[in-house]
């Protein structure tokens, strides 16, 4: 009984490695809440292929490489304009990235004018412990 309850242990604690296809040499797509001065963004598209994961998932792994991601912003407040109020753009938004195993990319959303564009942006890289 205790060594079924070993083995349990052990499967657990590995198995969202195996759901990810093993994490060895991979790198890490964080989506997770950005500072102040970014907007949270989500990614919908991965190397052309759409990705349909819960809202709570922020962490993607990826093999090292060039890679082409999809994102949409959640920007939801307004801005001002003269005196008309423009939402700001929601559209999703490609950009190719780079990246290397064994290291976490925190990606955002950054305006980048006062129409309310925007583009993905890296934040934060690091290196995975």
């Amino acid at each position: 009984m205790k060594r079924l309850l070993v083995l349990i242990l052990a499967i657990a604690a590995t198995g969202s490695a195996w759901a990810e296809g093993g994490t060895e040499g991979k790198a890490i797509l964080d989506f997770a809440v950005p500072p102040n001065q970014l907007h949270p963004a989500r990614l919908v598209e991965l190397d052309g292929e759409n990705i349909n994961a819960p809202i709570t998932k922020t962490s993607f792994w990826v093999e090292p490489g060039e890679h082409t991601i999809t994102v949409t912003a959640a920007i939801s407040d307004r801005m001002r304009v003269g005196t008309i109020n423009v939402e700001r753009k929601t559209d999703p938004g490609t950009v190719t990235i780079v990246v290397e195993a064994g290291k976490r990319y925190k990606i955002a959303a950054q305006v980048t004018d006062e129409r309310g564009s925007w583009e993905p942006v890296i934040w934060k890289e690091e290196d995975l412990k």
